[in-house]
């Protein structure tokens, strides 16, 4: 059943208490955030809880964080998560506040003195920093904030004209999303049919001069990150165009190396002319090499803008070890554009304490009535499958802890929609998100699974005025 706040009554309104009072056997929790945790934490009150009333409560107008602004656009059947997630946020027990922003529209006081209990499922907001010299010149982005531009996210940096003069692209990391980072750098055209890419990165990304793209990671290929499933998508992708930087072959495997056959797959490919120096062509065009048991030391502004990228210098991090002190590879590579792909961090924004990319909490617990879950409880890790038995397990502590005592007079908490009606302040329900999501579908054109609204469209189609 999809709400409408113009036509479903809500709980907390006279009308509605009037018709059918609720008995105090009923808890009402706040959801904030409505990615994978947040749905899975959804599903695990409506499961745990039968009389469980909840609001999700989120700061973009559309849910299903990562899902849809992480996710490389051409990974259509992993966003197709989203439809058994969707199910949990149209229950007729759940209302869905889009566009409402804790911190900035309510604070985190106001909402828990307005519910039972609330489950943060905020995510990581930011990139890792490697701490690296140079690191702030501009044409050095971060994974997340260059997956939110061509994912088109309503709060990205535009990317287009950092695409626009890049011939030499460097990608630091060994994970999937360096993986997904390359591929749509190298992808033709014609490859992003039946992805949600935007004509305007599409675009960006199929004109930009790209002639060759170091993959580099910073450890043995046999401590590569990503999935034999994702190395073979770019090895097919590229054939004839993928290729390994030939120190590769010598690099020693340390212990704990990974026992699936990708490092083997990987020293399989053909070895590249080496690169020893700024400047050195790669052919053909949109090359791909693989490069490993480097560590980034500094990235070198270019020789014509100070403020640009130019280089980025590499350190052999075997040679860094006492052992290897005699035998230092240095190796330099050119870089108009470098994307790191190293993880992501924390902000604390709530000031409840944060340390090593996640909050202060005691098995999901961060004060009464307070919980966390996904990647703010235990970091940016697993897949969004691990999500759901995270929030699940949170969430039955929530269940067994929480007690009917938030509303002194035994009434049921009112939740936040009379605080955002009194503030007179627009958000976008469930219902308004299922009219953004039929007018994207309804915009994607043939070769395309849905065209984003921009943030302004989302808020013109879904948000509702207040009376």
């Amino acid at each position: 059943m999809m709400q409408d706040a113009t036509s479903v009554p809500n709980e907390a309104s006279p009308d509605a208490v009037a018709c059918a009072p609720v008995k105090r056997s009923t808890r009402r929790f706040a959801v904030v955030g409505s990615g994978a945790s947040g749905c899975y934490a959804v599903e695990a009150l409506l499961r745990q809880d039968p009389l469980a009333l909840v609001d999700v409560i989120e700061r973009l107008p559309t849910p299903f964080g990562l899902i849809r602004y992480g996710v490389a656009p051409d990974h259509q059947g992993t966003k197709a998560v989203v439809r058994t997630l969707e199910r949990f946020l149209a229950n007729e027990r759940v209302h869905y506040f889009g566009s409402v922003c804790v911190g900035r529209d309510v604070s985190l006081d106001e909402l828990m003195a307005h519910y039972d209990g609330v489950i943060l499922a905020t995510g990581v907001n930011r990139d890792r920093k490697l701490g690296v010299a140079g690191e702030d010149l501009r044409g050095v982005l971060g994974s997340g904030a260059f997956a939110s531009w061509y994912n088109d996210h309503p709060e990205a940096l535009d990317a287009s004209g950092l695409l626009a003069r890049s011939r030499q692209v460097v990608v630091i990391g060994a994970g999937n999303v360096a993986l997904d980072v390359t591929r749509l750098l190298v992808k033709r055209r014609d490859g992003y049919a039946g992805s949600d890419l935007s004509p305007v990165v599409a675009d960006a990304l199929s004109n930009a001069p790209i002639d060759a793209v170091n993959v580099v990671g910073r450890r043995s290929p046999g401590h590569a990150k990503f999935s034999l499933h994702e190395f073979r998508e770019l090895a097919r992708l590229a054939s004839g165009r993928i290729t390994l930087d030939p120190a590769a072959r010598q690099t020693r495997f340390d212990g704990g190396e990974a026992t699936t056959a990708l490092p083997h797959e990987i020293l399989a490919l053909p070895v590249s002319d080496a690169i020893e120096a700024a400047g050195q062509p790669i052919e053909p065009r949109r090359a791909v090499r693989l490069c490993f048991d480097l560590e980034p030391v500094a990235f070198l502004p270019a020789a014509d803008a100070p403020d640009r990228v130019g280089a980025v210098r590499f350190v052999s991090r075997s040679a860094q070890r006492e052992s290897d002190a005699g035998r230092v590879r240095e190796l330099t590579l050119p870089a108009d554009l470098v994307v790191t792909c190293v993880g992501y961090d924390f902000h604390d924004r709530f000031g409840l304490g944060a340390s090593g990319g996640v909050m202060h909490h005691r098995d999901g617990k961060l004060r009464e009535r307070l919980y966390v879950v996904g990647w703010a409880k235990r970091g940016p890790s697993g897949a969004i499958g691990t999500n759901r038995i995270d929030s699940h397990a949170v969430v039955a502590k929530a269940c067994a802890e929480v007690s009917l005592s938030a509303a002194g007079d035994g009434s049921v908490p009112s939740g936040i929609e009379p605080l955002l009606r009194s503030r007179g302040l627009r958000w976008v329900d469930f219902a308004g998100w299922k009219r953004i999501d039929q007018a994207e579908l309804d915009k994607a054109g043939p070769d395309r699974a849905r065209r984003k609204l921009a943030g302004s469209e989302q808020l013109a189609v879904g948000s509702l005025a207040t009376p």
